[in-house]
């Protein structure tokens, strides 16, 4: 009888975890991609070389690709299971959080170390998006798992679990995203090894088991991609890794101390409680708790390897959220109501002010629209979504008194999954994603199976995932830059030899970038418009 309880709460929620994904379109550019290479996947009947858009696109490992394409081909293709494997991944990190941390620090920190990951902003957020990044954290978390278990509990079947789990952990996120799968968990525990002089985890961390299982989970996708592409090898391991973090190639550098507000805004409604987190941290580092220190080296080392590096997205520092969430649910077990109270007053009144300024935008249309925010619903809810989660959060500081701290966590991180339910909703109602929608709308019925379609200066990501259909290039390359070299014939260089297979083509249907579509229009085209929009117009040659 004790347990139904739990069981109904772990019903609910999957549910209120699970049941959103299919509720908004795909983001571009990120889920666009993130879908359509499983797509193509499935239609090809090539599980080995990833190909977007048709070409050889080989800077991600295909961890992601195989689970969404399983995905898809058991459920079908649509956002839902686009988005099936990141969910899956990011509930699966809660369980595992609240596993080891009642292993290592008991239920209670166990329990409140899975509601502060899942209730944090960041972690939440890219639960619902088809990135990466939420495959690779949950992949270095097992790693991190296996470095609890080594550094906390002693006898040799405890060792053999932790050394395992390392080992998997390991190779499945190499799988996920490359070396730096490799190097985090091997340079935070050689930073443990040093600075606390534990030699002996050099021998019970097995590092040849880490070898054995990269060689049999992933060398032999490696093997079978370098047999089949000889271009692989260099593109991934030296562009994809090396230049990417030493140089700009990839046009993606922020400042050094970028990830500091990503961080604090992402760790939301928990921000306040960092100073305590730390203290809590100090005091049991001097004691000589090792896991403490591991979880501290992770998040240390994980922060600084990601703001040195040349490349900087936000959801790069996601790995750092389940060893940040395990010493704040240490730092929660022993704090004060009072001092959580205001943790929680500080996030309500944040939320609230967030909603008041949402609100002031909807019923000013003039500033509305100089920001391209639209006057739709997309307003509305995400004013509703602030001032729900204040209210929530408002409420959990008044439990924090009332009923204790792990009431009052449930009911902030219930106001962070009702916010990241509906600000989906709310971007899904943005100009630029109606416009997109209602272009792929108007596109589709004009597509035989043998009508050429055209991508012109410019590559939506999601397009091809909604028509079924790939795009031959025009006056674009960017990231398919690769993979054009590989296949030159996918593209074509210029507006006028467009123009020239334009007029040759009795049937064809194109996707054109604003700005060139006058260029066209001038060259005298044959085209019908089938949508316009201010960023894309859709033509037909017939």
């Amino acid at each position: 009888m004790p347990q139904k309880p739990w069981v109904f709460g772990v019903v609910v929620a999957l549910l209120l975890w699970f049941a959103p994904l299919g509720s908004y379109t795909l983001f571009n550019p990120d889920e666009g991609r993130y879908a359509e290479i499983p797509r193509e996947m499935v239609a090809s009947g090539d599980w080995v070389t990833p190909r977007l858009n048709d070409l050889k696109y080989f800077e991600k490992p295909p961890l992601h690709y195989w689970a969404t394409a399983v995905a898809f081909s058991v459920f079908g293709e649509h956002e839902w299971s686009a988005r099936a494997w990141v969910a899956l991944c990011g509930f699966f990190g809660l369980l595992l959080t609240a596993w080891v941390g009642t292993r290592v620090f008991g239920a209670r920190v166990g329990a409140l170390a899975a509601l502060v990951q899942g209730g944090s902003l960041l972690y939440l957020a890219l639960a619902r998006m088809s990135t990466l990044d939420m495959g690779l954290s949950i992949a270095l978390e097992v790693s991190l798992v296996g470095l609890l278990l080594l550094v906390s509990e002693q006898g040799a079947s405890r060792e053999r679990s932790g050394a395992l789990l390392l080992a998997v952990g390991t190779a499945l996120a190499f799988l996920s995203k490359g070396l730096v799968g490799i190097l985090i968990p091997g340079v935070v525990a050689t930073l443990y090894l040093l600075l606390r002089r534990d030699w002996r985890l050099l021998l019970r961390a097995r590092p040849w088991w880490v070898l054995i299982a990269l060689a049999l989970i992933a060398a032999p996708w490696v093997l079978l991609v370098s047999q089949r592409n000889p271009e692989f090898a260099r593109f991934f391991f030296i562009h994809e890794h090396f230049e990417r973090f030493l140089t700009r190639v990839h046009a993606r550098y922020e400042p050094d101390w970028f990830f500091i507000p990503v961080l604090l805004l992402g760790f939301l409604p928990w921000t306040e409680l960092l100073p305590a987190v730390v203290a809590r941290s100090y005091r049991a580092m001097r004691m000589g708790d090792g896991a403490t220190w591991m979880l501290v080296l992770w998040v240390l080392f994980g922060f600084l390897f990601f703001s040195i590096s040349q490349s900087k997205l936000i959801p790069y520092i996601l790995p750092l959220f389940p060893a940040l969430a395990l010493l704040t649910g240490r730092a929660l077990a022993d704090l004060p109501a009072p001092r959580l109270m205001r943790a929680l007053a500080v996030a309500a009144a944040l939320w609230l002010l967030l909603g008041a300024l949402v609100v002031a935008l909807w019923l000013n249309p003039a500033w509305a629209a100089r920001l391209e925010v639209g006057t739709g619903a997309a307003l509305p809810l995400m004013a509703g979504a602030f001032i729900a989660a204040g209210l929530a959060c408002v409420y959990a500081a008044w439990l924090a008194l009332r009923r204790g701290t792990l009431a009052a966590t449930i009911a902030a991180a219930a106001g962070s999954m009702l916010l990241l339910s509906l600000l989906p909703l709310a971007a899904d109602q943005l100009p630029r994603q109606r416009e997109l929608a209602r272009l792929i709308a108007a596109v589709r019925p004009e597509l035989k199976p043998a009508t050429p379609f055209y991508c012109v200066d410019d590559y939506e990501q999601s397009i091809p995932f909604y028509l079924n259909r790939t795009c031959t290039l025009v006056r674009y390359r960017g990231e398919l830059d690769f993979g054009l070299n590989q296949a030159p014939s996918r593209w074509v260089a210029d507006l006028p030899q467009f123009a020239e297979r334009w007029r040759a083509q009795g049937d064809a249907v194109a996707v054109i970038r604003a700005s060139a579509f006058p260029t066209l229009q001038q060259m005298g085209l044959p085209m019908r418009v089938i949508y316009t929009a201010p960023s894309m117009v859709a033509v037909a040659r017939k």
